[in-house]
């Protein structure tokens, strides 16, 4: 009968509120959960009970999921969204591994909270600000000791829960101070999303937390399946209790300002967090803002016969789903009032967070801190929106006169050994703003940069740089191509040329060698063919050079001064082992040879020969194709030698410019 059931026949006041918490925690089953639920509707009852039921619940889902919501709805605040926290701090921690180890290694086991061999299991620490009959953490493993009938919720689905609880919690709390409430909560959500955000459930949770906070009614993103589908309720629509202790004296402004405060920077944090995990694939790293706003201004360097980059962002669900989440972020920038310009402000200033800044509840939004990288990402999410989209976005205004600022702030020191192996989103979204910034401001900016050499010169270095060192080769090329605009777009030859002189003799990376000698050629071809009008010369369209002598790159000065680190005899490094790595600088410097051989007057107004024949002897020019001739043969002999049938694309063009360069001198 009913009335045996015990979860009845305890109810207070026939025990007290916390043996009546041990019968739950010892009666509850899913089959019981509908009772609950009937039960949970006697708001005293769950004023003075909720906040030890979330732990007994959570484990349940999707089935506890009204009674959770009858706790947030009817609980006593404070102490519920306290629990909540405790939960999420717990989730952030767990190790969702060793759970799945003890699953499996349950039925061996004496004791189901001991290990095989006896120990007791390593359960991480959790920070906690309640301490009730149970931790936190071990409520999160409680599932393991559910019958294997049922599989426990994923960590998603918990994480879920949790934030749809806060949600109905904050705005139930009235104090006058409930800034201390919200920065407690947000703080525990992020590394929880920290450890789930490559599940895009997760990111969609958070988005719909900030869309509640932020009072808007803007349309949630649309469901997706999930393998524990949770019923959610209008909870926020149903009755829900008074704040037993509320302060019903209206808030002070500075209190409102710093609530408004901590949503913007939990948001840019959100942001910093979903933007790193994207992945570095590269058919499509992270949101290719680099490659299509590429597409977009320069269709002439995009490849033949490849779909459009803005077409697979439009066809391929996970890449239009990745368009979708950083508008919604956008959209609730504008919600949360964060102008453009505090998103701008953020990206320019150092970061001078420290970690006991982070843990100290703050006193004024001016203590609170925004994510810069977060702050970047939105910032140029804006912008693409704005170039890709054609939404309306305000303009960059005076960034060419901080930009390397921006790049020291994210890239930090340009010699340093580590630079390309930042997150994906990061390098995309810099080259980005490199190629928005030339789109919007074309020479302008370019001279703005050069008014301090020792800025431009750098910026070159982080572009150039980051050409060689980027895992994704279509980065890579996004890099080439804005380090060589930046470059050629500068007015002083002199400074183009000794940047290309230093990128040549100190640089060590051989590919970034081979861009140097591309960039050589291209000045050469606008310094020396004022007609020339391909798409190569566009570089140059902006530039005062009309092709007259007065340009450096059109003397003998030019090779004299660079001959010395282009010509170089291969058979050098066949002994070291070192001509492959080789290969694709010496293929850009056949090409450069050829274009002497092709124009008509060009070896000779240079002074070619003259400048080869007094750094390496070689009699006459063709002196050095020789070498490379007997370089690449003698290199091939040995792969053959060593069992090697495939040579490789570059030997096959080595080969091929080689023969096309002999042809020409014959």
């Amino acid at each position: 009968m009913a009335d045996d059931n015990p979860l009845l026949k305890a109810l207070p006041p026939a025990v007290d509120y916390l043996s009546y918490l041990t019968i739950l925690e010892y009666n509850l089953t899913l089959e019981q959960l509908p009772l609950l639920h009937d039960i949970l509707q006697d708001s005293t009852l769950t004023a003075n009970i909720g906040w030890d039921l979330v732990h007994l619940l959570l484990p349940l889902l999707p089935e506890s999921q009204p009674c959770l919501q009858d706790v947030a709805r009817l609980g006593n605040p404070r102490e519920v969204v306290l629990k909540v926290t405790e939960l999420l701090e717990a989730l952030a921690t767990s190790d969702e591994d060793h759970i799945a180890e003890e699953e499996e290694d349950e039925e061996e086991q004496v004791d189901g909270d001991e290990n095989p061999d006896g120990s007791q299991p390593d359960t991480p620490p959790v920070a906690s600000t309640l301490s009730y009959n149970e931790d936190a953490q071990t409520a999160i493993r409680r599932q393991t000791e559910r019958p294997k009938t049922r599989k426990g919720p994923s960590k998603v689905s918990q994480f879920s829960a949790l934030l749809d609880l806060l949600a109905i919690l904050h705005p139930r709390i009235k104090t006058k101070y409930p800034s201390r409430f919200l920065s407690t909560s947000l703080q525990a959500v992020l590394p929880a999303y920290a450890a789930l955000v490559l599940d895009t459930e997760a990111t969609d949770a958070v988005l719909r937390l900030v869309n509640t906070f932020a009072g808007t009614t803007r349309p949630r993103l649309p469901p997706r399946d999930s393998s524990n589908r949770i019923p959610r309720r209008t909870a926020q629509l149903l009755q829900a209790a008074p704040d037993p202790e509320a302060n019903e004296e209206p808030l002070a402004p500075e209190e409102t300002a710093l609530n408004a405060r901590l949503l913007q920077s939990f948001l840019t944090f959100v942001a910093e967090g979903y933007m790193s995990a994207l992945p570095v694939d590269d058919n499509a790293p992270a949101l290719s803002w680099s490659l299509r706003i590429l597409e977009h201004l320069r269709p002439e360097k995009t490849i033949p016969n490849r779909k459009a980059m803005r077409t697979v962002y439009e066809e391929d669900e996970t890449l239009h789903r990745r368009d979708s989440t950083i508008g919604q972020m956008l959209a609730l920038i504008k919600d949360l009032s964060l102008p453009i310009e505090g998103l701008r402000f953020a990206i320019v200033e150092p970061d001078t967070l420290t970690d006991e800044d982070s843990t100290n509840l703050p006193a004024s939004a001016s203590e609170v801190p925004l994510s810069r990288p977060g702050c970047l990402y939105l910032l140029c999410a804006s912008y693409a929106s704005a170039v890709l989209f054609n939404a309306p976005s305000t303009q960059f205004e005076h960034v060419e006169s901080i930009f390397t600022n921006v790049l020291d702030n994210f890239l930090g020191d340009p010699s340093s050994s580590t630079l390309g192996s930042e997150p994906i989103s990061l390098i995309d979204s810099l080259l980005f703003l490199g190629h928005y910034l030339l789109k919007d401001k074309g020479l302008k900016s370019v001279l703005a940069l050069s008014e301090n050499e020792s800025n431009f010169t750098k910026t070159l270095q982080y572009f150039s740089i980051l050409s060689a060192t980027t895992p994704s080769a279509a980065l890579r090329y996004a890099a080439h191509l804005l380090t060589s605009k930046i470059l050629h777009a500068h007015p002083n030859d002199h400074l183009r040329l000794s940047f290309i002189k230093d990128t040549l003799e100190h640089c060590p990376y051989e590919n970034l060698k081979a861009s140097a000698v591309v960039w050589l050629k291209d000045e050469i071809l606008a310094a020396n063919t004022p007609a020339h009008s391909d798409a190569t010369s566009q570089p140059f369209l902006e530039r005062d050079t009309d092709g007259k002598d007065g340009s450096i790159f059109a003397t003998p000065t030019c090779i004299a001064t660079l001959a010395p680190h282009l010509f170089i005899s291969p058979l050098t490094l066949l002994s070291k082992d070192e001509f492959q790595a080789h290969e694709s600088f010496f293929l850009a410097a056949l090409n450069l040879y050829y274009l002497f051989l092709s124009m008509e007057g060009l070896k000779e107004k240079l002074a070619l020969e003259r400048a080869m024949g007094e750094v390496y002897g070689y009699e006459g020019s063709g002196g050095w194709l020789e070498s490379m001739e007997k370089g690449v043969r003698q290199f091939r002999g040995k792969r053959e030698e060593g069992g090697v049938q495939d040579m490789g694309r570059e030997m096959s063009l080595l080969e091929g410019v080689i023969a096309m360069c002999k042809e020409k001198e014959s």
